[in-house]
């Protein structure tokens, strides 16, 4: 039997907030919203999502295996099987290097853990840097820019970069963040640090 999977992604990239990096101290950062799901007044929610320029994909597309909600000014998504789904928009800006992302994972698939080996995500958002494409790896998978997954994680480090299978010159894959059955967190990360040595 599958056992049926929730997550919660209060604002996948709900509040998603790129901070610049040079401040004076003490100062307030500056900071702009990218994505919020505010704003939202019923209906179908991936209708509501595509309006505000998201794409839902693989399994995002289909309502029994992935289940959109909002509630309040959080985005729910509900595997209800293990499932691929992807939501995805683009936004692109310069003069960032902090990105903070309010979100939170009511439940993980069975052993997730870059640690362990065990690349089972219940949220990953992945930010890409740049048009130029870096191979895969792979004949099989589609080259990319250079890339971060952020997700979430249990027990993970937090802040070491994973390879993965592929894309092991340009990806990485980071735990922003440990919770364990979480209200939203927020957390800063610098990205390009995940490149570094």
């Amino acid at each position: 039997m599958t056992e049926i999977r929730k997550a919660l992604l209060s604002c996948i990239a709900a509040l998603l907030l790129l901070t610049a990096a040079a401040q004076p101290a003490g100062a307030e950062p500056d900071h702009k919203t990218v994505f919020d799901f505010t704003g939202y007044r019923g209906g179908p929610v991936l209708t509501w999502l595509a309006q505000q320029g998201f794409t839902a994909k693989q399994d995002a597309t289909s309502a029994s295996k992935v289940q959109f909600s909002i509630v309040g000014d959080d985005l729910i998504l509900e595997a209800k099987h293990n499932a691929l789904g992807l939501l995805l928009t683009e936004a692109n800006l310069t003069g960032f290097a902090r990105i903070r992302i309010t979100w939170g994972v009511e439940a993980f698939p069975e052993g997730a853990s870059y640690e362990k080996g065990v690349r089972s995500d219940a949220a990953m958002v992945y930010i890409f840097f740049g048009d130029e494409k870096i191979s895969s790896g792979s004949m099989l998978v589609p080259d990319s820019p250079y890339f971060i997954g952020l997700f979430l994680c249990q027990t993970d480090p937090v802040g070491r970069a994973y390879q993965g299978r592929y894309f092991k010159a340009g990806g990485r894959y980071v735990c922003a963040d440990q919770t364990r059955r979480s209200p939203p967190s927020s957390r800063s990360t610098t990205p390009s640090s995940a490149f570094s040595a």
